[in-house]
């Protein structure tokens, strides 16, 4: 069998960085990963390379010399930071995607791509019936703005034969250890991990809200079997939604009550946020998610198996 291409992950010291290179090397064993991020991994025996890629792009050049490779392209300013600052968002998440794809483009290899979409990609009248692959890309906030551009340099350069190009378009992943990040859905993660740890946790949101959720541990693997499908499965339309779970608020506390009791759930406080609140309910509720199933992404069974896999346990937020 012959040996896996070599990974590079951008954002790989982050939380799905880290889970992302360590299961695809638990599943191939000596496969050759590589993290670029602005901190070092914390496994000294992955390689690690500290940089800003959208300002350094050359980082990356020793790292495609020497034959395909599969690249996971993670690193990314979140929703609620993208908001506030706009001209950074642009410049990670816009700039930082180009400089990827053009390090790709002068490589002398073709190489693989997997970009890290999200379900803000959609927003406003297309939401409220199902979306999917084929829903019409409407963002209403600044970071699904960036992702939707992502999506179209994807498809382009993967027309231009740069890239052999793919797109998750990921829903929201939970439950994330360690403390809340910027993403507006952050709360989505404290709403389990808080309160099974005895702690508040603040509701920003109606419970009436519908979320699309996907655990991490299925969020890697789908990512992990994108990057192994064949192109022409794909076709030239490369971004994809993979499979998650449609549940309101409601559904989660009812969730959470049924783990961690009444006590639990009264540690959750109804705090509206009106700013995180006009980017959450902007998002799919409903998720067309039948092309991915079909194709054989992974996904979750249930809320329940969400959080049997929650281990509460402290882990650094990059």
């Amino acid at each position: 069998m012959p040996a896996p291409p070599p990974l590079v992950v951008t954002g790989g010291a982050g939380f799905l960085g880290r889970l992302l290179i360590d299961q695809a090397r638990r599943t191939h064993s000596g496969r050759r990963a590589t993290s670029i991020d602005l901190v070092d991994h914390p496994d000294p025996t992955v390689a690690s390379v500290v940089a800003d890629l959208a300002a350094e792009p050359g980082v990356l050049a020793p790292l495609l010399t020497g034959g395909p490779a599969t690249l996971v392209h993670l690193a990314s300013v979140v929703s609620s930071g993208a908001e506030a600052d706009w001209s950074e968002a642009c410049r990670v998440n816009i700039a930082g995607l180009i400089s990827l794809i053009e390090q790709c483009r002068v490589s002398g290899h073709r190489h693989t791509v997997v970009f890290t979409s999200s379900v803000a990609v959609f927003g406003g009248e297309f939401t409220a019936s199902p979306t999917g692959d084929r829903t019409k890309q409407t963002p209403t906030s600044t970071y699904g703005m960036t992702k939707a551009i992502g999506e179209l340099l994807i498809d382009d350069a993967t027309r231009k034969g740069f890239i052999d190009g793919r797109t998750a378009r990921l829903p929201t992943v939970i439950i994330r250890p360690g403390k809340p990040n910027l993403a507006a859905s952050s709360f989505c993660s404290g709403l389990f991990r808080e309160p099974l740890q005895g702690k508040v946790c603040l509701l920003p949101v109606p419970v009436e809200t519908p979320l699309v959720v996907i655990s991490p541990q299925t969020a890697v693997a789908g990512l992990l079997a994108l990057a192994e499908l064949p192109g022409d499965a794909l076709g030239a339309m490369r971004a994809i939604a993979l499979p998650g779970l449609s549940v309101t608020v409601a559904q989660m506390l009812d969730t959470l009550e049924r783990f961690g009791g009444p006590e639990a759930r009264d540690l959750v406080e109804l705090r509206p946020d009106a700013g995180i609140a006009a980017i959450v309910t902007g998002w799919p509720g409903r998720w067309d998610d039948h092309r991915a199933r079909a194709l054989g992404l992974p996904a979750d069974d249930t809320l329940d198996t969400i959080v049997t896999q929650f281990t509460p346990t402290p882990a650094p937020e990059i």
